[in-house]
């Protein structure tokens, strides 16, 4: 640690007083969004006595058993919302599904009715020390390889927030001792107001989310708030390689008291802390594991590996224990994960990229032979640049509802290249949906060839979840294989 400083999170909520109380005045409450969020966030409140409305804008048909938790005291309102939900309300805690220019989240500011986001309640009823992770991209694999090396390093540790759990889902047997490390994204920062992570990790910004946050500038301004309210005896941990991560550190240097502030990149750069130099991770200058040690693959993973090995250690996390942890990570499912191998052919489950960013991420990865499977449903992206960083792909397979926009975009990139300004784009194949894309590039793919699911958008056209993309991406190459 430089500078003398004190391990980050010695304190528990630095000025906020009264974490782990909710104030008595805050007696009746509106949970916006019956998602997991939403359910965890009213379960957490009324357990605490408060009087909970939980309000979704889908009908109850479209919604699971809600029935457990009226039977808690929760009352539970679904269909239309509007302005008579907010009678006698003094919080409405917002789930990130909800955009903060629905009307009625606009009404309740107007009426000077506090807007908290769920990560924001969860801070204010735990006392726990919060290490949080952002970025546009490698947030999950940040988290979780973060929560393996402080588990290693023999801490009680919880990963929660946009990796799967709620936060407010922990229950009433959660140790104040216990570390919440929290992968947060744009969505549950926008209204954070007393959130301060003893840690905050960023990783990148790319545009990603412009359906939603509409310009760079709001999506940007989101994710710095993680930052807003470090102090001294925090610390922020930033990608310095990344413009808006190397504009982060001149505000929080610029701007004092704040976090003390630990840096890393690929590159060496000046009064940087962690890096890779010849082959090897360097972390607070100290020399690390060799890169083809670990088993994370490409220069993507190289970043989350320093920013999840400095912030280890900015909990204080013993040395060796954190390079050993580094060494024997695995990954995560949906992200570069190995989905298995047949007739030579592998398949890479890649069903997180849900942005252009993280698609060239995956490319990076598997830069030749690639048969590459995109598309779901658009997030406002430009998909030319994973047309002109194709050249190693063999095909590419277009499934969901922006298969005509991807198409347009390659179509675009191979007009500047028979101009003679571009490179030459990959065989464009109309898919509809996954099956049929795994089928095709199936057909097409040889011995040392890889079906690479990265598909730059959400998939919320035709699934669930990411998740639900890629079990259902995993079973059809398990298909393949009891067919082999």
């Amino acid at each position: 640690m430089k500078d003398g400083a004190e391990p980050a999170g010695r304190h528990r909520g630095g000025p906020d007083s009264g974490r782990g109380i909710l104030p008595y005045e805050i007696g009746r409450i509106l949970v916006l969004g019956a998602s997991r969020s939403g359910v965890g966030a009213a379960k957490a409140l009324v357990r605490r006595g408060r009087s909970v409305v939980l309000s979704d804008s889908k009908p109850r048909d479209a919604l699971g058993d809600l029935s457990g938790l009226e039977a808690s005291g929760v009352e539970v309102v679904t269909g239309v919302q509007d302005a008579r939900l907010l009678e006698g309300i003094q919080l409405v805690v917002k789930s990130p599904g909800v955009p903060g220019e629905a009307p009625l989240v606009q009404r309740a500011r107007e009426a000077g009715i506090p807007v908290w986001s769920e990560v924001e309640l969860a801070f204010r009823l735990f006392p726990n020390v919060f290490v949080a992770v952002t970025g546009t991209n490698g947030k999950t694999t940040t988290t979780a390889l973060l929560g393996h090396l402080l588990a290693n390093d023999g801490r009680s540790v919880r990963l929660v927030g946009n990796i799967g759990q709620a936060v407010t889902s922990l229950g009433a047997g959660l140790d104040p001792a216990e570390e919440l490390v929290v992968e947060v994204s744009s969505f549950q920062l926008e209204d954070v107001h007393a959130f301060r992570p003893a840690v905050a990790v960023f990783l990148n910004l790319t545009p990603d989310h412009l359906d939603r946050h509409h310009t760079m500038e709001a999506y940007v301004a989101a994710k710095m708030k993680l930052f807003a309210r470090q102090g001294p005896g925090d610390v922020a941990v930033v990608n310095v390689g990344d413009p808006y991560g190397a504009a982060l550190v001149q505000e929080l240097r610029n701007h004092p008291p704040g976090p003390n502030v630990l840096t890393f990149s690929l590159e060496p750069q000046v009064e940087i802390d962690s890096w890779v130099q010849e082959g090897r991770l360097m972390l607070l200058g100290m020399p690390g594991p060799a890169v083809d040690e670990l088993i994370l693959r490409g220069p993507h993973n190289l970043e989350n590996a320093l920013a999840a090995g400095t912030a280890a250690l900015a909990r204080r996390a013993d040395f060796g224990i954190v390079c050993e942890g580094l060494k024997s990570f695995p990954g995560v499912p949906h992200r570069l994960e190995q989905a298995g191998t047949v007739g030579g052919i592998s398949y890479v489950n890649d069903s997180k990229a849900t942005n252009v960013e993280a698609t060239l991420k995956a490319l990076g990865a598997y830069p030749e032979g690639t048969h590459l499977i995109l598309g779901g449903r658009d997030k406002g992206s430009d998909y030319r640049p994973i047309a002109r960083n194709c050249g190693g792909c063999v095909g590419v397979y277009l499934v969901g509802e922006a298969a005509p926009l991807i198409r347009e975009a390659f179509a675009e990139v191979a007009a500047e290249a028979g101009e003679g300004h571009g490179l030459e784009v990959p065989p464009v194949m109309d898919c509809g949906d996954l099956e049929t894309a795994v089928a095709r590039a199936t057909e097409r793919a040889l011995p040392g060839h890889v079906v690479l699911l990265a598909p730059a958008c959400a998939s919320f056209d035709q699934y669930g979840s990411f998740e639900e993309r890629g079990e259902h991406f995993v079973q059809l190459v398990r298909d393949l294989e009891k067919r082999a």
